[in-house]
């Protein structure tokens, strides 16, 4: 089990297991936020922290929740807004040990374009 936090600690994720790679896309905003996205879904990955610890933008066509910390601010994950069980939620692994993404693999998605 891999836990990762937040800067302050008040938002924490934990992630049965990492997938094979990392994504950075280069939308506008995942651009902005500098994030590593490591996929998962709702069974491999969570957020035990309550839900007032984060705070939700959404953004363009409102089908993803970007969630940052309410007291310091850090980009944590984002998710569907359909909440099912088997949707995806996309953890910043900036959050984790960085030895602990040492060795995966750094995929660009060129989400500037699609």
């Amino acid at each position: 089990m891999l836990i990762g936090s937040c800067h302050c600690g008040a938002v924490v994720i934990q992630i049965s297991e990492l997938p094979g790679h990392l994504v950075q896309c280069t939308c506008s905003i995942c651009r902005q936020y500098a994030a590593k996205w490591a996929f998962c879904n709702r069974s491999s990955a969570r957020v035990t922290s309550p839900a007032e610890a984060t705070a939700a933008y959404l953004w363009n066509d409102r089908v993803i929740e970007f969630h940052h910390c309410r007291t310091c601010g850090c980009v944590t994950h984002y998710e569907s807004t359909d909440k099912a069980p088997d949707s995806r939620l996309a953890v910043n692994a900036r959050m984790l040990d960085p030895a602990e993404i040492a060795g995966l693999r750094l995929r660009t998605f060129d989400g500037a374009e699609t």
